[in-house]
C-alpha cells in the first residue's frame, strides 16, 4: 500500500504550482510512531550537543583548525551512535579535501638600491615566481609605475584593521591594484614605526588571512621602514608566495529507506560545521567566536534530527542524508567541494533542506522559523505544511528571503540545479560573528521546538507523501 500510496503523492505534487499556500497542501496526521519521534527530540539533549559545538575548547570552528577536525570526529561519531551508514571511502562518515592557503614567503628577498642593501620588514605577498627584478624606483604614483619598483605609503587602514588582518591585507591589496595593472614590477609600501602592517607578515603566515583571488596581487608587496629614501634603480633578488594545505572534512551519513522504488532517491538535511575561529589580536577580553546560534544550532538541529528518524520504527521510504560542511564561512567551500564530487547523485537528490541559525527568535517569533527563497520552489511551503502539524510555523520572511537564498550552503546545491532552502528561526542579531554569540544567549526551548518542527516539516518528503517542484520560470 505505501508504495501505491507514494507513487500517486509524488505524480500529483509534480503537478502542483509553488505558489500553494502551505495550509491549502494535505499532509495525514503523525503516526504513533512518528509522534514518539517527535516526543524523543528533547531540551537537554539539545543542550547538550550545542554547549559542546559551541564551548571555548572548539575555539570557533575555523577552517582549517584542530578543533574543527575534533568536531568534524563528533559529528560522525554522533552519526555512527544514531545508526546511520558511512557513505565516504570504506564506508566511512568522511568525504575529505585539501584546503590550500596561500601566504607571503617567510623570507622577503634582498633589495638592493645606490650600491647598498635596503632593510625590508617582511613581505605582504610574493612573487608569483622567485626570480631577479631590475628596474627604476619610483615614487611618483601608479601612473609612473610601468617597468619599475614602486615605493607609496602605507594605506589608511580602518580602525578594526589592526585586529582583523584581512581588513588590512585587503587595504593593501587595493593599493596595489593600480600600481600592477600599470605595469609596476614591484610595490615597496613605507610603514611607520607604530603602523599595524609591521606585525602582518607573521602574522598572516600563522594565521592565514583570506582576501578575494581577484584582488590578490601577482607581483612582491613589500614593506620598508618610512625612514628610507630610494632614487635611481633599484634590484629585488623576489622570493614567491607560499602555500600551506590543510586536511578539511565533510561529514555525511545516510539513514536508507525502506521502498525499492523510492531509497535511491535523498533528502539531505545540512548544515556549516566550521565558523570564524578566534579575534585576532592581543585585545585582552574574550577572543572566542563561539558561533553558537552560528552555526552549532544548526548542527545540533542536524544531529537530533539524524537521532530522530532512526528511532522510527518504519523507517522512510526515501533515504535521507544528513550532513555538515567545512568552509561555509570562507564562501560555501565545503558544500560546494561536496556538489563537485557528491557521494549521493545530485540527479537523484530530491531537495536540501539546510539549516542556518535556528537559537535566536525575534520578538513574538518563538516557535517559528523562516525559508529563505521561499517562491523558487514549493519545498518551503511543503515544510511548513508538514511542521504546522507540531505547532511549529514556517513563514515567507519576505524582507531577507531572497537576500539570503544565495548567502549559505543551499546555493551551492542550486547551482547544480537541486532543490535547495536554508531555514532559519533566529534574528539578524548583533552578536553574528562576535565574541559573544555564546550559548548562553540561545533560547533552548524555542530552538528545541523548532527542531520538532523541521522533524514534521521533513517527514513528507521523507515518506514520499510531497516532492518538491520548482518554480516555471520565462
Amino acid at each position: 500500500m505505501i508504495r501505491r500510496v507514494t507513487i500517486l503523492a509524488t505524480l500529483v505534487a509534480a503537478t502542483l504550482s509553488p505558489f500553494v499556500p502551505a495550509d491549502e497542501i494535505a499532509v495525514r496526521a503523525l503516526t504513533d510512531d512518528e509522534q514518539q519521534a517527535v516526543a524523543s527530540i528533547q531540551s537537554g539533549a539539545v543542550l547538550g550537543t550545542v554547549a559542546f559545538l559551541a564551548s571555548d575548547e572548539m575555539a570557533g570552528r575555523d577552517t582549517p583548525s584542530p578543533e574543527l577536525t575534533l568536531a568534524t570526529a563528533y559529528v560522525a561519531a554522533r552519526f555512527r551512535g544514531a545508526g546511520l551508514e558511512g557513505i565516504g571511502p570504506d564506508g566511512s562518515f568522511y568525504q575529505t579535501h585539501e584546503y590550500v592557503q596561500s601566504v607571503p614567503p617567510a623570507d622577503p628577498g634582498v633589495l638592493t638600491a645606490g650600491g647598498s642593501e635596503v632593510p625590508l620588514l617582511g613581505a605582504l605577498f610574493g612573487a608569483e615566481t622567485a626570480g631577479l627584478l631590475e628596474g627604476e624606483l619610483s615614487t611618483g604614483g601608479s601612473d609612473m609605475a610601468a617597468g619599475r619598483i614602486a615605493v607609496t605609503d602605507a594605506p589608511v587602514l580602518p580602525p578594526q584593521a589592526a585586529e582583523r588582518p584581512a581588513s588590512a591585507l585587503a587595504a593593501v591589496a587595493r593599493l596595489v591594484q593600480p600600481y600592477q595593472r600599470n605595469g609596476a614590477i614591484a610595490v615597496l609600501i613605507r610603514c611607520s614605526s607604530d603602523s599595524p602592517l609591521r606585525s602582518l607578515p607573521n602574522r598572516i603566515r600563522t594565521r592565514p588571512a583570506r582576501i578575494p583571488d581577484q584582488l590578490r596581487p601577482q607581483i612582491p608587496v613589500l614593506l620598508v621602514d618610512d625612514s628610507v629614501q630610494f632614487s635611481g634603480r633599484g634590484t629585488l633578488q623576489s622570493t614567491a608566495q607560499e602555500s600551506l594545505a590543510a586536511e578539511v572534512r565533510n561529514v555525511i551519513g545516510v539513514l536508507r529507506g525502506s521502498d525499492p522504488d523510492l531509497a535511491d532517491e535523498a533528502i539531505v538535511i545540512s548544515a556549516h560545521l566550521d565558523h570564524i575561529g578566534r579575534l585576532d589580536g592581543d585585545r585582552g577580553g574574550d577572543t572566542i567566536n563561539n558561533g553558537a546560534d552560528d552555526n552549532a544550532t544548526g548542527v545540533t538541529a542536524v544531529i537530533t534530527l539524524a537521532d530522530a528518524f532512526s528511532r522510527l520504527q518504519q523507517r522512510p521510504a526515501r533515504s535521507i542524508i544528513f550532513m555538515t560542511f567545512w568552509g561555509e564561512e570562507k564562501g560555501l567551500l565545503g558544500s560546494r567541494a561536496y556538489c563537485e564530487d557528491p557521494l549521493w547523485p545530485l540527479e537523484q537528490t530530491v531537495a536540501n533542506i539546510n539549516i542556518e541559525m535556528i537559537g535566536r527568535p525575534e520578538e513574538n517569533a518563538e516557535s517559528k522559523a523562516w525559508g529563505t527563497g521561499w517562491t523558487r520552489s514549493s519545498l518551503c511551503a511543503q515544510v511548513a505544511a508538514g511542521a504546522q502539524r507540531v505547532g511549529v510555523e514556517v513563514f515567507h520572511r519576505e524582507d531577507v528571503s531572497e537576500m539570503l537564498y544565495t548567502r549559505s550552503d543551499n546555493y551551492a546545491f542550486v547551482d547544480r540545479g537541486v532543490i535547495a532552502h536554508s531555514i532559519s528561526a533566529g534574528s539578524l542579531h548583533s552578536d553574528y560573528h562576535q565574541p559573544t554569540d555564546e550559548v548562553s544567549r540561545l533560547n533552548i526551548p524555542h530552538m528545541t521546538k523548532v527542531i520538532q518542527g523541521l522533524f514534521a516539516g521533513s517527514l513528507p518528503l521523507a515518506t514520499g507523501e510531497l516532492t518538491p517542484v520548482k518554480t516555471p520560470t520565462e
